[in-house]
């Protein structure tokens, strides 16, 4: 049966963690994947909407499936679970929104004025597809993946510092992973989470740019110092 992992500090995983190329055969204790999805829910959005949906695969059968819409990629079935990420750009408007309302009504951090604040402009800005908004036109989906690669983001380093092995993957085929997880059309699948344990050893760092590339001080291109 598999053992509750113990936690290191986000520093050391900071540092540590390595793309997985194939992962062992064993399982994820079910205590530590609800830790990990948890704490990507508690992941910030903008106005707190949460568009993101999460599909759990753990069945072999199912990740064979996956697999298949994913380019065959071995690591998809190899992996204790893929959390497929995937966000909703017409959640707000089939519920999401005046729960989000209700529910920050509960904790005491709204009342009716800027509740109704937020209503016009969540409206305004999902909703808006033949307008401006800010001088720039809506693009939801844009939107939607930038919230949900938030949550995604969180629930990989999470992962990590419980001590498993993660693999982020954009290399699948939509249209299939929605027909074998049953997603709505409307939903857009935006990335896939292997988690599990490494088979083998870790790839070497590929290492990364130096700051001074991509890092700049209150304008592009300025040199900034610590």
């Amino acid at each position: 049966m598999a053992k509750v992992a113990a936690e290191k500090p986000l520093s050391q995983a900071l540092r540590e963690r390595r793309a997985t190329v194939s992962f062992e055969d064993v399982p994820i204790h079910s205590a530590d994947l609800e830790k990990i999805i948890r704490a990507g829910l508690e992941a910030p959005s903008g106005y707190n909407m949460q568009p993101w949906r999460f599909v759990v695969v753990r069945e072999r059968e199912q990740k064979k499936k996956l697999r298949q819409a994913a380019f065959g990629q071995p690591k998809v079935e190899e992996a204790s679970v893929v959390i497929v990420a995937c966000g909703d750009p017409q959640g707000w408007k089939e519920g999401d929104l005046e729960e989000m309302l209700r529910i920050s009504a509960a904790h005491g951090f709204t009342d009716s004025a800027s509740q109704q604040k937020t209503r016009q402009a969540v409206t305004g800005l999902l909703g808006n597809s033949a307008g401006k908004v800010g001088g720039l036109e809506p693009d939801v989906s844009v939107w939607v993946n930038r919230q949900t690669m938030i949550a995604f983001t969180t629930m990989m380093w999470t992962a990590e510092t419980l001590g498993y092995d993660t693999a982020p993957m954009e290399g699948f085929m939509e249209d299939q992973v929605k027909a074998v997880l049953r997603i709505p059309e409307r939903v857009r699948v935006v990335a896939l989470l292997g988690i599990g344990r490494v088979k083998g050893p870790d790839k070497p760092h590929a290492g990364r740019f130096d700051l001074t590339r991509t890092v700049f001080a209150e304008h592009w291109g300025e040199h900034i110092e610590f």
